[in-house]
């Protein structure tokens, strides 16, 4: 085919994109592939699976400073400090955590315009890099939340691999004037803006069915078998695409200190406990349930989107071995018999 490129063609575009922005790319690690701060083509792992961690921290740090004070003096004092967004490139993002950063815009911009996230997020080229098979087949099903596991159309530019008998080859197109604009300068062909790969198929679940049988059961015996498992370790949270809990707290004492915004999760006791010392989710299967109904229904009720991009890190990850896959299958399999 005429419009594919070569390994060695997406490698010296990086190297312009490295000229004008920072680069942020799966990086190889022991552990397992790992969003890091490149400098060198070389450096990236171009055919990883899945990243342990999502990108999701580059626009939504884990801590962040809000503002310092000092009350100590005549007169008290406030700083902001400067919002560091510097032109960055996020490439070889897979299609599940494009739509999970893009499902952190509905949050952001919701009643409120959070400065800091829309200062990296207008910074931030988005560059994904298609499924050609499952990273795990046994939990990737973001075929079944509504993705196309070859295919971003919320990304900035779309690189879909192509394999054939003398390896891989890669389809590059520009879904963005700002994707297209950071194709200028390289002589080669681009790509139509579609899939033209074979479909990916990955783990299925009836999603539509399960979230109806969802509506009806809020206080069904399945949550407390489901949540029997559950530590309470926030993992799934930690490691989600677009999860987004936070906590705010001053780090100091009375006089000075700094005001900062932490990574939360809803599976934590304290996530929710009042200076009273009441917990309006006292156990942790009212925590578990929160978590499905808030990915489920309430984010889609109100953004038009599901909060879960079917990446299957949390069913790989859980230390407690739960399985959100059988959960929502279970409650599929519910709403079918019902009907």
């Amino acid at each position: 085919m005429s419009d594919l490129w070569t390994l060695d063609d997406l490698k010296a575009w990086t190297r312009s994109l490295l000229a004008t922005r920072r680069v942020i790319a799966p990086v190889a690690r022991p552990e397992g592939a790992v969003w890091a701060q490149v400098d060198d083509p070389d450096a990236v792992s171009w055919g990883y699976g899945r990243t342990t961690i999502s990108p999701r921290e580059w626009l939504l740090p884990r801590h962040e400073v809000l503002f310092r004070y000092d009350l100590s003096g005549d007169p008290p004092r406030i700083e902001e400090p400067e919002i560091s967004a510097p032109p960055t490139a996020l490439l070889l993002v897979r299609p599940c955590d494009v739509a999970g950063l893009r499902a952190l815009d509905a949050v952001m911009r919701w009643d409120y315009t959070e400065e800091g996230f829309e200062a990296r997020r207008a910074a931030t080229l988005l560059i994904a890099l298609g499924c050609s098979r499952p990273a795990s087949p046994e939990s990737c099903f973001c075929g079944s939340v509504g993705l196309d596991p070859r295919w971003a159309p919320e990304a900035d530019v779309m690189i879909e691999p192509i394999e054939g008998p003398s390896g891989t080859r890669y389809r590059v197109a520009p879904l963005t004037e700002a994707g297209r604009a950071s194709l200028e300068g390289m002589s080669l062909p681009l790509a139509e803006p579609q899939p033209i790969g074979p479909p990916v198929a990955t783990v299925p679940i009836d999603i539509e069915r399960a979230r109806e049988w969802m509506r009806g059961h809020f206080e069904d015996e399945l949550w407390v078998k489901a949540a029997e498992s559950c530590l309470g370790c926030g993992a799934c949270a930690y490691l989600c695409p677009s999860c987004h809990c936070f906590d705010v707290v001053d780090e100091g004492d009375w006089r000075r200190g700094v005001r900062v915004r932490n990574w939360d999760s809803c599976a934590f006791s304290h996530f929710t406990l009042h200076a009273t010392g009441h917990n309006p989710r006292p156990k942790q299967v009212n925590r578990y349930r929160q978590r499905l109904y808030h990915k489920f229904q309430y984010y889609p009720d109100k953004f038009g989107r599901l909060l879960c991009t079917g990446c299957g890190r949390c069913v790989d990850s859980c230390s407690g071995g739960m399985d959100l896959i059988e959960v929502l299958q279970e409650c599929a399999a519910r709403e079918e018999s019902r009907v």
